[in-house]
């Protein structure tokens, strides 16, 4: 990161200096110097699926990201909701959001921060959320995808429906991979794992998109949310499939 010192002069040096006294030299100092453009990019997806006559059900889902990159920073942000009901009563009730900031150290190499939050009202827990940090690599780069993973320690304040509440320490492991088929397909698989002594929370998230045009896709998905230690009488594992509608933006 440049001194703020050094940005601020190079404006004024621009305007103080006579145009033919500057050098080469100089003016190529000068635009390295200067601050590169900030990235932001995002996306927000919508399903839905409706049942009527002898059995009355509903599924609404929704997702929303948002990346913005700067210098050697780069920060995420996702929220994620779902409700289904049959017959008038609730039988999925889900929502997540997550908030991660990274440092790159190298072109490959960086460092993490991430909070989590989730709450779902079938899965045993009312509420289960952990900071975590640590190192993170890209495992494998180029312009087809990328594959990407992070380890860290953290810490984790959960309850579960029966009131029970605790904190405990964690270990974050997380895997991100995305792979384009062709020019408008792309593939991702995304793992998250938080594993503590009370219990292991664990992740996945497969996905398969195509473009309908340049903001525009269709993606189909699939989640697997996984608790080792639950309640009696709780399932330790739900599943989720979704057919979203996408639309893209930067």
């Amino acid at each position: 990161m440049k001194p703020r010192h050094l940005l601020l002069a190079t404006p004024l040096a621009l305007a103080l200096t006579p145009p033919l006294a500057i050098s080469p030299a100089l003016a190529q100092q000068i635009e390295q110097d200067a601050p590169t453009d900030d990235t932001w990019s995002g996306s927000a997806e919508l399903g839905a699926s409706i049942t009527t006559g002898n059995t009355e059900s509903s599924t609404v889902n929704g997702k929303f990201a948002v990346g913005y990159v700067t210098g050697p920073w780069t920060h995420r942000f996702r929220l994620e909701a779902m409700q289904a009901s049959e017959d008038g009563d609730d039988t999925a009730n889900r929502a997540l959001g997550e908030f991660e900031s990274n440092y790159a150290l190298t072109e490959r190499d960086y460092l993490f921060g991430v909070l989590r939050a989730t709450h779902d009202e079938f899965s045993g827990y009312k509420y289960q959320s952990s900071l975590a940090a640590g190192y993170g690599r890209k495992i494998w780069l180029s312009e087809r995808g990328y594959w990407d993973a992070e380890i860290g320690p953290g810490v984790r304040i959960a309850e579960t429906e029966d009131g029970e509440r605790g904190t405990n320490a964690i270990v974050r492991l997380s895997s991100g991979f995305e792979y384009r088929l062709s020019d408008y397909a792309k593939f991702n698989q995304d793992v998250t794992v938080l594993a503590g002594q009370d219990n292991t929370e664990i992740e996945s998230v497969t996905g398969l998109s195509t473009s309908l045009t340049e903001t525009l896709a269709m993606k189909l998905s699939y989640t697997v949310a996984h608790n080792t230690d639950v309640p009696a009488g709780t399932e330790k594992t739900d599943t989720y499939t979704s057919v979203n509608l996408v639309y893209n933006f930067d």
